[in-house]
């Protein structure tokens, strides 16, 4: 289908979401096909994300018949015009150096692809395999936003223990160097190499189809080197390497090349001196099983799994389980142990023709290989635990009104606070956070299971605890019913809130009180200018520190965020938009005191430690940002020197502007991604020199991580013990790996989350196809604008040919749509009336249609000509 389609014209045996009968107004939803879906089998053109274009050829034009590999050029077995460039070699190898290190300012390192031949099994093309992948005919072929978005802020690790899962989600242009932005080290000017571009097109070189001789195996060399990556595949089969490592953009690989992987997938690259990637090698798959449709073909049967960012096709061995084409299932994914095998799936069970809310958060933690049951040996681990008060190095604050403040529902309180005034006329903070670490001990099963897991996962149903609930919800919980081992930081501040003196101790404590959000927020309104309430020290700090916060640079972003109730069933009862309360604000700033007093503690002893590392947003991503403020009116000049302070101001000013969320969520986009390291590094998104997660151990492994190093520390310190240089290096190279795994482990949560809400966003529109909605324009593209719903919270697409009442066209300039006949404009922030016209929740996509005011209707030619011809019967 073409991508130019109007977008209500529907393949034939497209797959669609659940069938409901439209109500009046609504589009109408045609009758769905037994054949598997198709996809057009014209070449199409690609263009990277470095500006390289790559002629695609079609892919084969049925479900059985996998499409003919790429041709090879003759002299390096390379695809013409491949995606990556050549890697600059300076001192050392690149993986030598430290990626962490410095800003994110700068051009990254790129590589270029080369295939392995089609005689190496590495990069074969399986005939026997099916891979018909359909079009990006959805929001995606339109422009779609990232399916990576955030709702949170790069510095939403604000330190909370309360899920602060910290979404940061760089745009990848930004973050890996930009998107089809000119590169310091591809070499050659800008003329020049256009020249030599032009005279490739010239000779056809580029995308040709003449007959090529496979390259020749790769021979393993002392010279290479490896780096991880995750599989980042688009539905037209091509994919690319996301490397882990941020010092380096991301390469493209051809369908040909990307044919064996699953989206998502972790993998292992092999990359030569001059910086080609000769070898890809799978060490960790995403799906463990996957729900998709369940197609009869021939004596078997295939299972079509698709998303709005891939696609997938397994053929299916054993029982099909009574499904029918066009049914739900759930498979299992089936690896072969070759590497160039099939991959096939087992039928586990059969949903019929609709998929039941129950089957949501299975659906979502399979995709993602996310496990809620821990191991029998694990939970026997976690109930054999006492608590114990014997430990004579163990400071007692039980004298200290602790108080813990979360969420209605929460379960686990793994951070209680208390503020006082010291003798400086100032603050103490005491901010005591569950001591995980005297429980789960290296070694243990407990441990592996807890580093295998990284963190807990929040879905809308329920939660996977990284802890067994002995712990999380018993010993761990600061619960008010009794003493709790803890990990103590004790800040105190003039009364400027300037920072004085940081104690890190072994404690122990007893929580008073075990506060909401809501109660304390309730009281904060009750006792406004009331200078005896019990916590008004506590907001008198809070409003001191987050002042400071602002004024060093850190952007306060306050974006949306989805509240998501549902029934036992997993059927979606309501979404609104979850309000943000100074009670929030004011745990969030007191997490990030801690966090950065105790990583300041570990600087200046130069102790081995877990950071938390968010780099400066690119030139480029700044640029792009400071474009896209002009086009709306909003000043904003990149200040190198300024950065921080300069973002933070137009932040503020963006306070009740129409295209606050578009902006704030552009300058999300542009931001790095926030990581953990073993390499100190600065927050940027925070302002902050010296920043780690420490206020959750229950949630995070890092932050475990964090106490064994703190209590490794007070040991030395109490025993007066140095650390020699092999067992700092030892230790240093653990640290490593374990802050690399907690990285991958956090994308992974934090996509799987996203996505159980934009799923669970869209399963409850089904019902509301036809409906009328009012809305509010947050975004526009050529092809059409997004709107968001206030009630239920969620977000859809209008089309341009779903404008109803005139004909639209965009202005790119001005970022409008102007009504050609009644040059009615829309604009970001515009209130706006939509019918939800068809909802997919394979694709987890909401299309909507604008309604037309009445009062603003163009008429037609036909509604003209036949009020004329009335008037005139009634003369």
């Amino acid at each position: 289908m073409n991508r130019n389609e109007p977008r209500n014209k529907r393949r034939k045996g497209e797959v669609k979401g659940k069938a409901t009968q439209a109500k009046p107004g609504a589009s109408k939803v045609k009758s769905e096909s037994d054949e598997a879906p198709r996809e057009s089998r014209e070449a199409f053109v690609f263009t990277d994300r470095s500006g390289k274009q790559h002629l695609l050829p079609p892919r084969g034009n049925s479900a059985g018949n996998s499409h003919a590999p790429l041709k090879r050029d003759h002299d390096s077995g390379r695809k013409p015009e491949q995606g990556g460039r050549k890697f600059p070699r300076g001192p050392g190898k690149p993986a030598d150096r430290q990626p962490n290190g410095g800003t994110n300012a700068g051009a990254k390192p790129s590589f270029s692809f080369k295939a392995r031949g089609e005689d190496s099994p590495a990069f074969r093309s399986p005939a026997d395999r099916p891979r018909d992948r359909t079009n990006d005919r959805g929001r995606d072929g339109r422009g779609n936003r990232d399916s990576n978005r955030s709702s949170r802020g790069p510095h939403s690790d604000r330190g909370s223990s309360r899920g602060d899962r910290e979404n940061s989600r760089g745009d990848r242009g930004s973050s890996r160097g930009g998107r089809g932005e000119p590169r310091s080290d591809r070499g050659g000017s800008r003329g020049e190499r256009g020249a030599s571009r032009r005279d490739r097109n010239d000779r056809g070189d580029r995308g040709s189809n003449r007959s090529r001789r496979p390259s020749a195996p790769h021979v393993p060399s002392e010279s290479d080197f490896k780096l991880k990556a995750r599989i980042d595949k688009n539905r037209k089969g091509f994919a690319f390497l996301q490397f882990e490592s941020r010092e380096y953009e991301d390469a493209f690989l051809s369908p040909f090349e990307a044919e064996r992987f699953f989206h998502g997938d972790r993998v292992e690259a092999v990359v030569t001196e001059e910086g080609e990637v000769v070898e890809v090698r799978v060490i960790e798959h995403r799906f463990r099983e996957l729900v998709g449709r369940y197609y009869r073909t021939g004596k078997n049967g295939m299972v079509v799994y698709e998303r709005k960012k891939a696609r997938e096709e397994l053929l299916v061995v054993g029982d099909s389980k009574s499904a029918k084409t066009r049914d739900w299932v759930r498979a299992k994914v089936i690896y072969p142990e070759e590497e160039n095998g099939r991959i096939t799936c087992e039928i586990l069970e059969a949903y019929g023709e609709e998929l039941p809310a129950s089957a949501d958060i299975q659906m979502v933690s399979a995709e993602y290989n996310l496990v809620e049951e821990h191991s029998p040996e694990a939970v026997a681990e976690a109930e054999s635990f006492k608590l114990d008060l014997a430990d004579p190095h163990r400071v007692d604050l039980r004298h200290v009104p602790f108080i813990t403040i979360d969420g209605e529902t929460a379960r686990d309180f793994d951070d209680a606070v208390y503020v006082e005034r010291n003798r400086e006329n100032g603050y103490t903070l005491w901010v005591a956070i569950a001591d995980v670490s005297h429980y789960v001990r290296p070694g243990t099963t407990l441990d592996d299971e807890a580093l295998s897991r990284g963190t807990s996962v929040y879905f809308p149903e329920r939660a996977f605890h990284m802890l067994p609930r002995a712990l999380s919800e018993n010993l761990c919980s600061l619960r008010p019913d009794g003493p709790r081992l803890t990990m103590t930081a004790k800040i105190d501040y003039d009364r400027t809130g300037k920072k004085l003196r940081v104690e890190v101790m072994n404690s122990l404590i007893q929580s008073r009180r075990r506060a909401t959000y809501n109660e304390i927020q309730k009281e904060a309104d009750e006792n406004v200018g009331v200078a005896g309430w019990e916590f008004r020290v506590h907001y008198d700090l809070y409003a001191i520190l987050r002042k400071k916060k602002n004024e060093r640079g850190s952007i306060d972003f306050d974006l949306p965020e989805a509240e998501v109730k549902v029934e036992p069933t997993g059927e979606p009862i309501s979404i609104k938009n979850r309000p943000r309360l100074d009670a929030h604000r004011l745990i969030e700033e007191f997490m990030i005191a801690a966090n950065e007093s105790v990583t300041e503690w570990a600087l200046e002893r130069e102790w081995p430690f877990v950071y938390r590392v968010h780099d400066e947003p690119s030139a480029g991503a700044m640029a792009k940002f400071a474009d896209l403020c002009k086009h709306h009116g909003v000043p904003f000049v990149v200040d190198k020197d300024n950065l921080g302070e300069a973002l933070n101001e137009v932040v503020k000013s963006l306070e009740g502007n129409p295209a606050q969320i578009l902006l704030n969520m552009a300058l999300l986009r542009s931001m790095a991604q926030a990581h953990y390291s073993s390499a100190h590094g600065i927050h940027f998104g925070l302002a902050s020199q010296a920043y780690t997660h420490f206020t959750s151990p229950i949630r995070r492994y890092p932050d475990l991580v964090v106490h064994r190093m703190l209590k490794l520390a007070l040991d030395y310190e109490r025993e007066k013990k140095i650390l020699e240089d092999d067992e700092r290096e030892e230790i240093e190279k653990k640290l490593a790996e374990i802050t690399e795994h907690c990285s991958y482990r956090e994308r992974i949560a934090s996509d799987a989350e996203r996505e159980s809400i934009k799923l669970k966003q869209t399963r409850i529109m089904l019902k509301e196809i036809g409906n009328e909605f009012p809305a509010k324009v947050n975004g526009m593209l050529e092809a059409g604008m997004f709107a968001t719903l206030e009630d239920p919270f969620v977000e859809g697409f209008i089309a341009t040919e779903a404008m109803a009442g005139d004909s639209f066209s965009f202005n790119v300039e001005r970022q409008v749509f102007v009504g050609r006949r009644s040059k009615k404009t829309f604009k970001i922030g515009d209130s706006i009336r939509v019918r939800v016209d068809n909802v997919d929740l394979d694709l987890r996509r909401i299309d909507l249609g604008l309604v037309a005011d009445d009062s603003d209707r163009v008429p037609t030619v036909a509604e003209t000509m036949k009020e004329l011809l009335k008037a005139d019967d009634e003369s």
